[in-house]
């Protein structure tokens, strides 16, 4: 997690803390939706979808400076593109824990700092 990322969100919504932490919350509010959506995706093997899903996660999280999981989320991304739903389908187990410990960084070290 960057922090220096998301100070630089911070400025760029004018200097806002809690613009930023609200942004932030919703990010963290949205993991689990994101993941059944991209888990759905790979599982029944729609290519389409499953890019969008993991796009949207990899973009999202790079915005809140989540980088480790944007790197997860660009690796799945190469899979995607070389066809390789089966590759993609067991990287995600490793995704969700990434994930999950993302989210919980992200709470205890950023929307819950005063």
């Amino acid at each position: 997690m960057s922090l220096d990322q998301l100070h630089d969100l911070e400025d760029s919504l004018g200097g806002e803390a809690a613009v930023c932490k609200g942004f932030v919350s919703n990010y963290v509010d949205m993991w689990t939706g994101r993941f059944q959506r991209l888990s759905t995706a790979i599982g029944s093997e729609d290519l389409d979808a499953a890019m969008d899903a993991a796009l949207s996660l990899c973009t999202s999280s790079h915005m809140v400076g989540a980088t480790r999981l944007e790197q997860c989320a660009e690796e799945l991304i190469g899979m995607l593109r070389a066809g390789c739903l089966q590759q993609a389908s067991m990287a995600l187990p490793s995704l969700g824990r990434c994930g999950r410990q993302t989210v919980h960084q992200l709470v205890e070290k950023y929307v819950k700092r005063a």
